[in-house]
């Protein structure tokens, strides 16, 4: 069997529905599994496929790949030794395998080859399916939402890593802003006051989302611990400058760790999410998990059960 490595990327999935914030789990069975199930749009340049929901190491996970539908066009080959001009067109759709883990929803990206489907790729399919559900089939989320209002909040954020932070930050001459995006968590707990306050405030004013800003912070080690204790739970965007002069934007990807993981091609799909899911089920940017986030699972439990066992 040939052993592939891997490009893997963890990532935060918080999705939370109405006015009320309620967590993604509220409503798996009526929005989330049928929109990322249904019936593919081949097309569409971005599609999910082979979407399951399966009970990985005592776990529950939407498991699934997200398809490109692209070409592959080939100018020139050499043909009998020589350098050859050629018009030829391939059609090319590489995947990524995911997996959104039920108990936290912490994700992980896994693209196959390169040109797969990016984090970025997949947040926007997300977004555009889960809207497109609700609207086709008329699912009542908040009964008062306004007019404009898609009825959820989508936020896909990569899971900073220290050591990235700091080897990013290294490089850098000087801080200009940094910024952390903070919105309605899916049952997540941060453990920072200030952070917490301004996540409450978000329901008194009635608003989705808010931006904190730090104007030239002169000490980076500082920064790397605020950017360290988002954990994906807010969304980091720092403009910086370098020393030869040019500017730059880090963000949540600039700062999360790529993985490479040795997948089996010829493996089945279950063993693939079986084997991801091995690599990174003790790194702690996957597995954290507050008491609220197992409240929530827990009370879906049996009916999570009840599904995988009727459609085993």
């Amino acid at each position: 069997m040939a052993t592939d490595h891997k490009q893997a990327y963890i990532a935060n999935f918080n999705c939370t529905f109405g006015k009320k914030n309620e967590p993604m789990l509220t409503h798996f069975f009526d929005v989330i599994l049928p929109a990322f199930s249904s019936e593919t749009d081949v097309r569409k340049k971005f599609f999910f496929e082979n979407v399951k929901l399966l009970s990985i190491r005592g776990d529950f996970v939407l498991a699934g790949l997200i398809v490109k539908r692209t070409t592959l066009e080939v100018k020139s080959r050499i043909i009998q030794g020589k350098l050859t001009k050629t018009n030829e067109i391939y059609p090319s759709d590489p995947y990524s395998y995911f997996l959104i883990n039920l108990q936290n929803h912490r994700m992980v990206l896994v693209k196959n080859q390169k040109g797969s489907p990016t984090l970025s790729n997949f947040s926007k399919t997300a977004f555009e399916n889960i809207n497109k559900y609700i609207k086709n089939n008329d699912v009542v989320i908040d009964e008062n939402a306004d007019e404009n209002d898609f009825g959820f909040e989508l936020n896909i954020v990569a899971i900073p890593f220290t050591g990235k932070i700091k080897e990013e930050l290294a490089k850098v001459k000087k801080v200009n802003t940094v910024t952390l995006r903070f919105y309605p968590l899916n049952g997540d707990i941060i453990d920072n006051e200030t952070a917490e306050d301004l996540l409450n405030s978000l329901d008194k004013i009635e608003s989705k989302s808010g931006n904190l800003n730090y104007n030239s912070p002169k000490n980076k080690d500082a920064v790397v611990e605020v950017v360290d204790g988002t954990k994906g739970l807010m969304k980091p965007s720092i403009k910086v400058e370098y020393a030869d002069g040019s500017k730059g934007n880090l963000n949540d990807k600039s700062f999360t760790e790529v993985m490479n993981l040795s997948v089996e091609e010829s493996d089945s799909f279950e063993a693939n999410i079986d084997t991801i899911l091995g690599k990174v089920i003790n790194k702690p940017q996957f597995n954290e998990l507050s008491d609220e986030n197992k409240s929530i699972y827990n009370r879906l439990y049996t009916k999570l059960e009840n599904f995988y066992k009727k459609f085993k």
